[in-house]
């Protein structure tokens, strides 16, 4: 508080309290000193008791009394934006500050270089926001948050809620859950549908498992089902389009939630971002369903453990891991009780031994409640848990059936050799522990591992194992508890941030974390910025990283208006103009159809890197990959 409101004094003593005057030899006023003074004593004042009061009481506690008090949600959840919206800042600005380390942006030392870095930090804090606030938004309306006045807080047992302002949906709606009819998505300013639906239709109890590749409609069809068009995703339906009999069109995606529910790509955005236990977060929709609190336990222990994630029930969810995240993700829907559940690309952070039992649990949950379940999915997954497709996407339309049979790949061979000296390891993680803070047990305990000049190894284990945690620790980004990560022989994170970022190369979980520009070529060129090589030579290494990443020709494309491959191939691209000691893939290939993967694959052959990469496609991982390690209960078997 005093670092920041000294500078204020003084700009309130320069400006309000007359002190200028002296500078321009006019009169000084004290009245106006005193009026500045005062007026700085009582902001004072107010920052200090506001200091004091979430010292005493912290946020959480605050939010949580906020939400469970006699307010209207919406007054509610306007009392409480500051503090989650400072929530959101910090962990967002973890975020870009752990991807800038990654690329060789110093966040610590002397004044300049932190000014340069916080001036470089902006600009991605801000779009990453702005990027995400319409998925958060539909979030909470998925969640069903404002539906109602009051939420179940004040409900006593016995009571019910009600859709007052909804008509019950007809129940002469001919058997379907839902059904299109010549149907169609068009884009705005577009006048060629994104995406057409001569016929589909699911059935109560039924699955309908759909195919489609990157780019394909899958996403579109998500939002129409779910009324988001065109509330959270601008464009105009047009056609037959019916969910319980009623026009989709009738409802807001809000009004719907109570009886469909679309399970997003990334968990992290299908988050509330106003609860602090997975337990809170699984019972905040059914809460804003007023429901008695009796259905809401009810409910919430049921998802848990349709979702398998009971032993999670007291953890903060942003401290999740990607596979634990969509499984929280997929018990919030389920809490919901909907008529319609529609996953779209829902499982493709679960570890592939988790996925055959949830989606076994689906089945069985449309069965016994007369629901209907829509997936969406990428084709060629050899893991897949669903059974044969009911049909696929193709140019812009819906067909009947599965996509067409991929050809396989050729196992990759060998292991690469660098030319390097084969005798003198690249990577040694030697005795290395580590512990997050605050938690009493280890999450790795005595990892050891080697890895030599070309060689690949896969990082399998199941969620929550800590992979990407040990990701992070080769890449520097994380210091262990006991232990070391040596890379050439030399720690790790002795290394300034200038040089990790030339030696290692490390490719995120979510490529959306990494970028930083408004283009694809400033993405890209970013990796050369302290590069010795000229314009000309720096060019020419870009031209060549799209080509080899198949986007020549975006390069003025703004990296988020790509689909999710591209983007993460932006992500590769500004790995691919430089040439290090080691590549650290954390699940490299989720956001791949098979198009997209066979290019990946290729680019990654040609690399002459070691490569360490975490995979839950046990087909990718023995293809290319001739070494693998497993983790699993803080231990690593190489």
């Amino acid at each position: 508080v005093i670092f920041f409101m000294l500078p204020l004094a003084l700009g309130f003593w320069l400006i309000h309290g007359g002190a200028l005057q002296l500078f321009v030899g006019g009169p000084v006023q004290p009245s106006r000193a005193m009026w500045a003074l005062g007026l700085w004593l009582r902001i004072l004042s107010v920052i200090s008791a506001s200091q004091l009061w979430l010292e005493y009481v912290p946020p959480p506690v605050l939010i949580r009394s906020l939400f469970a008090g006699r307010l209207p949600a919406s007054w509610a959840f306007l009392l409480a934006s500051p503090l989650l919206l400072a929530q959101q800042i910090r962990a967002r600005a973890a975020q870009v500050r752990e991807a800038q380390l990654s690329r060789g942006v110093p966040v610590h030392g002397n004044f300049f270089e932190r000014a340069s870095s916080l001036t470089a930090l902006v600009f991605p804090l801000v779009l990453g926001l702005l990027n995400e606030l319409p998925a958060r938004s539909a979030a909470l309306d998925m969640k069903g948050f404002g539906l109602f006045p009051r939420r179940s807080s004040l409900a006593r047992e016995g009571e019910t809620g009600a859709l007052p302002a909804l008509e019950p949906a007809p129940q002469t709606f001919n058997g379907k859950v839902a059904e299109l009819r010549e149907a169609a998505f068009l884009a705005p300013g577009e006048t060629k549908p994104v995406l057409e639906i001569p016929e589909f239709s699911v059935a109560p109890g039924d699955t309908a498992f759909l195919e489609g590749g990157n780019g394909s409609g899958k996403s579109t069809l998500a939002s129409m089902l779910s009324g988001a068009v065109p509330e959270h995703r601008g464009g105009e339906i047009s056609g037959d389009v019916r969910v319980l009999g009623e026009d989709v069109k009738s409802r807001s995606c809000l009004a719907w939630s109570p009886d469909v529910q679309a399970v997003q790509q990334n968990p992290v955005l299908a988050l509330s971002g106003c609860t602090f236990t997975v337990r809170e977060e699984v019972a905040f929709g059914p809460e804003n369903l007023a429901l008695p609190p009796a259905e809401i336990r009810a409910r919430v222990d049921r998802a848990l453990d349709l979702a398998g994630i009971a032993h999670l029930g007291d953890r903060n969810p942003t401290c999740l891991s990607g596979g634990e995240a969509q499984k929280l993700a997929l018990a919030s829907a389920l809490a919901m009780n909907p008529r319609l559940l529609v996953l779209d690309e829902a499982f493709s952070r679960i570890h592939p031994a988790d996925r055959r039992s949830l989606a076994s649990v689906l089945r069985r949950q449309a069965l016994e409640t007369g629901s209907a379940l829509v997936v969406l999915e990428k084709p060629g997954n050899a893991c897949t848990p669903w059974s044969a497709p009911a049909g696929h996407f193709l140019d812009g339309r819906l067909l009947r059936g599965p996509s067409p049979v991929p050809a396989p790949r050729p196992a990759a061979g060998p292991s690469l050799s660098s030319g390097k000296n084969d005798d003198q390891p690249v990577l040694v993680i030697d005795d290395l522990s580590f512990r997050w803070k605050g938690e009493t047990s280890p999450l790795l305990r005595s990892v050891n591992a080697v890895l030599r000049p070309g060689e690949r190894a896969a990082l399998t284990g199941p969620n929550g194992a800590g992979k990407s945690t040990l990701m992070r620790l080769c890449a520097g980004l994380l210091e262990p508890e006991k232990g070391a990560v040596l890379l050439g022989g030399v720690p790790v994170p002795s290394m300034a941030p200038g040089e990790r970022a030339a030696r290692i190369g490390f490719l995120f979980q979510d490529a959306e974390r990494q970028i930083f520009h408004s283009t694809v070529a400033g993405e890209v060129l970013f990796s050369l910025r302290n590069s010795p090589l000229s314009q000309n030579e720096r060019m020419e290494r870009m031209r060549q990283a799209l080509s080899a990443t198949g986007l020549s020709g975006k390069e003025e494309k703004h990296p988020l208006d790509l689909n999710a491959a591209e983007r993460r191939m932006v992500a590769v691209a500004s790995l691919s103009v430089r040439e290090g000691d080691l590549l650290l893939l954390d699940e490299p290939t989720r956001d791949f159809d098979p198009e997209w993967q066979g290019r990946f694959e290729e680019w990654m052959l040609s690399r002459p890197e070691a490569i360490v990469a975490v995979s839950h496609d046990p087909e990718f991982a023995g293809r290319l990959f001739p070494a693998a390690w497993s983790l699993d209960s803080g231990r690593l078997t190489t």
